[in-house]
């Protein structure tokens, strides 16, 4: 957004955490709410669009809708996943809920909210493409017989957590497979460092590259990744993959357990409504269920050209319907409607 031209009143993003260790966080977001709660006084805007993250993002819908301001919230909420007592605030604050997911506008619908479904963003261009195709990454990566894509997040806690029990997973299946190669997928050179640092730890060979993880995915036979959208990223390339999230045992049943509302964790598992793919979340245990998961589909392909069949037939409606218009500007629509009948 900024490179865009927006103005940043702040940038948050180093500030971002999930369930235990958003506590540690808690004096920043107060001061970033007191400070944005004099900001929207004073510069009054015609809308306002909050984006994702509902610990923080309802509060600024309180703060708008008490100096009636309408309310475009963009990537609605997963109260569905969990904290499902927050809809009433939805219903409350929020004039209009853009959801991401298909299922979600019946969801809030069904729940009093006016919700609009604009697609997903990462359907907005095609999957295979000359940016994202492997062949033209320079240095190229490995040639392989069998090839490993890691995922291991996108956050320094998520990569500290998932990563090991990743390392783990390939160097047990290398001495099955000796043949097997794996490349690590980082979203920015200081996750690529913070990869690379833990390689020696394991004796670890693998490569590791920022920026192109579309085109580590398509390279990859099957792919152990962390939860959350990267998921969907790789489902719409049609990959098998595992899934896992690791969190600390005494973390998940002080906290996660009474959160998690959804029969399954991983967001392809949500929209086909079963286990299409492995999901090993929470996973707080032994790594042995993983190395055995991916030595099965590794000695399976037809087992992972059916997942990846079905992962085709499971997004397919959602490229379909992104190809009419791109999520942006639908939310653009219906910003330009709140603005009009103001």
């Amino acid at each position: 957004m900024g490179k865009a031209g927006c103005r940043l009143f702040a940038d948050p993003t180093k500030n971002s955490a999930m369930l235990v260790g958003a506590v540690a966080q808690a004096g920043y977001w107060l001061d970033l709410l007191g400070r944005l709660k004099k900001e929207l006084a004073l510069d009054r805007p015609d809308v306002i669009i909050p984006i994702d993250s509902p610990t923080v993002n309802l509060r600024i819908a309180r703060l708008g809708r008490r100096l009636r301001i309408p309310i475009c919230y963009y990537v609605a909420p997963q109260l569905w996943a969990w904290a499902p007592w927050r809809i009433k605030v939805v219903r409350r604050t929020v004039d209009t809920l853009c959801c991401v997911l298909p299922f979600e506008q019946q969801y809030f619908g069904h729940q009093g909210v006016h919700t609009v479904y604009v697609g997903h963003p990462l359907f907005d261009q095609a999957a295979n493409r000359a940016e994202t195709d492997p062949e033209n990454l320079k240095p190229p990566l490995p040639r392989a017989a069998l090839r490993i894509a890691l995922l291991p997040g996108s956050r320094k806690a998520e990569i500290a957590a998932n990563l090991p029990p990743m390392l783990e997973t390939f160097l047990a299946v290398r001495g099955k497979f000796p043949a097997v190669a794996a490349v690590a997928a980082a979203a920015d050179e200081d996750r690529a460092w913070q990869i690379r640092n833990f390689l020696p730890r394991y004796g670890a060979k693998i490569d590791v590259r920022s920026g192109a993880t579309d085109a580590i995915i398509r390279w990859a036979d099957l792919v152990l990744t962390c939860s959350g959208t990267a998921t969907l990223q790789i489902a719409r390339h049609h990959k098998p993959m595992i899934v896992l999230y690791r969190v600390a045992w005494w973390k998940w049943n002080l906290v996660g357990r009474f959160l998690i509302q959804s029969k399954f964790l991983c967001l392809v598992n949500i929209l086909a409504d079963r286990e299409l793919v492995p999901e090993f979340m929470p996973f707080y245990g032994p790594v042995q269920p993983i190395i055995n998961t991916t030595i099965e589909l590794l000695s399976n392909p037809e087992k992972r050209e059916a997942m990846s069949r079905d992962l085709a037939t499971l997004t397919a409606p959602m490229a379909e319907f992104s190809d009419q218009m791109p999520a942006a500007r639908r939310v653009a629509l219906e910003v330009a409607h709140l603005m009009a009948i103001r």
